[in-house]
């Protein structure tokens, strides 16, 4: 941990997660799964590389320790069961939106257009994390690509048809943004789970997600929208998880 010396907004941040937290301490929330203490539900922001720009994601919470089905099976909100909303492609939506370009129609994931099978999406997705989260363009596959995308397609093909997928953003995806993405990104789940909390809903997030009782699905579904569209000016996907 670095020291640092608090100012404006630091204060400003601090305060918002304590709000968070004194929510979430008193809400009516419980999980049967064995290995771990409902209690510990007290969420942190970290950042990276001492700077507040760059990381910020909420870290703390039991539930993020379970798998997406362990979740919805053991965690139940006022004594209800709970979905996950997801934002969909997050981080090349917030460049598009930081670009103030329009993304293309349809899965942003999707090469077909450009000669790559959608058959190879999950290494495509895959392949675009490793390339906005590294300080540098990679030279070759990411570990675990290779089971989605066959050795016939080299990274070169793969990082050439994003290009011309992606022509208005791939400058800034290559730039090293990744940990300036993560802290806009966290800054939306931030302003969900203050905006759910003005409503009476409590959420519980997983970084581009939030969990929350079945019944509130449409309510967080729609701050969820506002809020990105706040931030980004453009309109996202919110799917279940």
């Amino acid at each position: 941990y670095e020291e640092y010396e608090d100012d404006e907004g630091t204060l400003a941040l601090r305060h918002q997660m304590r709000d968070i937290n004194t929510w979430l301490e008193g809400a009516d929330i419980s999980c049967s799964h064995p290995d771990v203490n409902p209690a510990q539900r007290r969420l942190r922001r970290i950042f990276n590389n001492a700077d507040f720009a760059q990381g910020g994601r909420l870290y703390g919470g039991f539930w993020q320790q379970l798998s997406s089905d362990k979740r919805q099976e053991h965690i139940l909100i006022e004594g209800d069961y709970c979905i996950e909303l997801d934002y969909g492609q997050m981080s090349l939506m917030i460049l598009y939106g930081l670009t103030d370009n329009i993304p293309p129609e349809g899965d942003l994931y999707d090469l077909s257009a450009e000669g790559i099978p959608v058959t190879y999406r999950k290494g495509i997705k895959k392949v675009i994390q490793a390339v906005i989260n590294s300080s540098k363009v990679p030279t070759r596959m990411p570990g675990g690509v290779r089971k989605h995308i066959p050795s016939s397609y080299s990274i070169q093909d793969i990082l050439k048809a994003v290009e011309r997928k992606h022509p208005a953003i791939f400058a800034k995806m290559t730039s090293g943004i990744g940990m300036q993405l993560f802290r806009k990104e966290a800054d939306i789940l931030v302003d969900v789970l203050t905006a759910l909390k003005a409503k009476g809903v409590v959420a519980l997030p997983i970084h581009d997600a939030v969990i929350v009782m079945d019944e509130h699905q449409e309510v967080a579904r729609k701050v969820m929208i506002e809020v990105f569209e706040e931030h980004m000016g453009l309109t996202p996907q919110v799917t279940l998880g």
